[in-house]
């Protein structure tokens, strides 16, 4: 069973407060030990601690309740990482 990791980048449109514009989009496949590194709790609060903000989305999926989506924005709010895991 694998799990697809999409990673959307995105930078703030000048002038705007809420329109985000995608720079970079990415999928690949990774593995349940990744997975579990991307979304462990340590890891989020580390980012968090570094003045960021970490949003993480649950949902019902094949393995369990588990994170689905996940939203980093850097601590000046310019850009921000949008992860979705797809389980297959």
């Amino acid at each position: 069973m694998n799990i697809i990791l999409s990673t959307i980048k995105q930078v703030k449109k000048e002038g705007t407060k809420s329109v985000w514009i995608n720079k970079e989009v990415l999928c690949e496949d990774i593995t349940e030990t990744q997975y579990n590194n991307i979304t462990s709790k340590d890891t989020m609060s580390f980012f968090r601690s570094l003045g960021g903000s970490e949003t993480a989305t649950r949902g019902y999926t094949s393995r369990g309740y588990k994170v689905v989506r996940l939203v980093s924005t850097n601590p000046w709010k310019s850009e921000r990482t949008i992860r979705e895991f797809d389980f297959e």
